[in-house]
């Protein structure tokens, strides 16, 4: 295996690119397996808090520490990004050989062609597949849905990378079922958030992101607009997808804590829950 404590930080990217091409599914995943172990992390997230600090400012703090984007916040970061976390949603078609790793589930189990739900995106943005192939490509459990999902069954162990390979649990949420797995199988210690602001569902049935003030970085590909209530985003629960993710937050932090990786939330302006430490380096 490869010993990533003997890698510069910021040339890891490059060297799993070169030694996971060709391989199966399950040593690819092994192979991300400590990949950053014991290391503080910033996570960026498509929240509006994302659009609190100038770009400097960010990229100055995130100063040799590797850096984890999810979806179109990895175009706005793309210059620091060591790894983009994605789904098909809400999401962008990343350039060929780019200079961070991708790391993507589609909306189905493994072999089965992906789907995606065209009442939830702008008809002009639909597509199954991303132009060129992610790094890394997993499967999602379609039988779990929002009632086995890892938040309402506490499947977070069992939706771990080790024990689940091949196709992810249903969270809800990108955070719940691919950003917070992976922070745990790279083997961080310390994890500064920012963009992880909280489902709050406005009026019109639309969560605000960074993207709807810097429109630059609108998701192009199944981009979800406001044309569809979130509220009414729901499987076989009474609570729609945003209640279950609110939900899990404090779950969020707990299931980090027992791995023993301290979170922290680097905004005034998140909704996230109070158990959840706030860090506030970045306003001074």
């Amino acid at each position: 295996m490869i010993r990533w404590n003997e890698i510069p930080v910021k040339d890891r990217k490059k060297i799993y690119r070169q030694k996971s091409k060709g391989k199966s599914l399950p040593l690819k995943t092994i192979m991300l397996k400590d990949m950053y172990k014991d290391l503080e992390c910033v996570c960026f997230l498509p929240g509006t808090s994302l659009c609190e600090f100038d770009l400097q400012t960010l990229e100055n703090f995130c100063q040799e520490k590797p850096v984890f984007t999810v979806k179109t916040a990895t175009q706005k970061f793309s210059n620091i990004t060591d790894v983009c976390i994605t789904n098909h949603y809400a999401t962008f078609d990343f350039p060929e050989n780019p200079p961070y790793l991708v790391l993507s589930r589609q909306e189905t189990p493994l072999g089965y062609k992906n789907w995606i739900n065209t009442d939830l995106v702008e008809s002009g943005t639909h597509r199954i597949s991303f132009l060129n192939k992610p790094d890394t490509l997993w499967g999602s459990d379609t039988s779990a849905r929002h009632s086995r999902s890892v938040i309402n069954a506490n499947r977070w162990e069992e939706n771990s990378f080790m024990n689940s390979p091949i196709n992810r649990i249903i969270g809800p949420g990108i955070m719940n079922d691919m950003v917070v797995p992976l922070l745990v199988h790279f083997g961080v210690k310390k994890v500064s958030i920012l963009g992880w602001d909280g489902a709050k569902i406005q009026e019109d049935g639309s969560i605000r992101h960074f993207y709807d003030i810097e429109t630059q970085f609108k998701p192009t590909l199944n981009y979800v607009s406001n044309k569809f209530n979130l509220s009414n985003l729901k499987s076989d629960t009474v609570e729609c997808e945003q209640q279950i993710a609110k939900r899990g937050e404090e779950k969020v932090h707990n299931y980090l804590l027992s791995k023993g990786v301290e979170l922290e939330i680097l905004t005034k302006n998140s909704a996230i829950t109070s158990k959840i430490k706030r860090n506030f380096i970045l306003y001074k």
